[in-house]
């Protein structure tokens, strides 16, 4: 009688802790890392380079450079192939010269809310998707001379629009993607003597991105 009753009293409690622990798995979030590395090419908009020559008292075309980023998504199941989180990416100017045989560099970075779709797999990680984020984040750019020691810098702050198409390659515990981004973004610095100045800047560029 003993053994009976024991045995009941563990099949009610497995009965009540079941539809517990469904609910629970129903309710989980999943939440997806990424990582990535790119090139790029710096776009100036409107005015920029005149303004840039305000600013630093000379200019350059628009150069090259490198990305780095690394975001997180939310993405439950029940959103079918919708994630979204955060992305932070900076972007490194490899030296360009300028109108004087002086360097200039010009570096940027933003934190951005981030929703990534997998419109036609719908599901998180897996083949095309389409990318959308808004940001705010600061400009560097630098004029330099390293023979004459000289060095100027102009800073701005402001707010970042970015899109972006891919394609992510399941494997084993994790994604391997490609992806085309556009950033447009539009900030504002104070320039000595001047005042207060907007720069109007963006970039292309591919980057190779690893999801887990």
């Amino acid at each position: 009688m003993k053994t009976l009753m024991i045995t009941a009293a563990a099949a009610l409690l497995s009965a009540a802790a079941t539809p517990v622990q469904a609910q629970q798995a129903d309710t989980k979030r999943p939440v997806y890392a990424e990582l990535g590395l790119g090139i790029n090419k710096t776009l100036y908009f409107g005015d920029t380079r005149t303004t840039l020559a305000r600013a630093l008292g000379g200019s350059a075309k628009p150069g090259t450079g490198n990305n780095i980023l690394a975001g997180f998504y939310v993405a439950p199941e029940a959103w079918r192939g919708l994630g979204v989180g955060s992305r932070i990416s900076g972007s490194f100017g490899a030296p360009v010269e300028g109108d004087f045989g002086d360097k200039y560099i010009f570096n940027y970075y933003n934190l951005a809310l981030a929703a990534k779709y997998y419109g036609l797999s719908r599901a998180f990680g897996r083949g095309l998707y389409a990318r959308g984020s808004v940001g705010f984040g600061q400009l560097t750019t630098k004029r330099f001379d390293e023979e004459t020691n000289f060095y100027r810098h102009q800073y701005a702050l402001g707010t970042s629009l970015m899109a972006g198409v891919g394609y992510a390659l399941p494997l084993k515990g994790y994604s391997l993607g490609l992806e085309a981004e556009f950033e447009s973004a539009s900030r504002s610095g104070t320039v000595d003597g001047i005042g207060n100045q907007t720069f109007r800047s963006g970039q292309v560029g591919v980057n190779v991105i690893v999801g887990f």
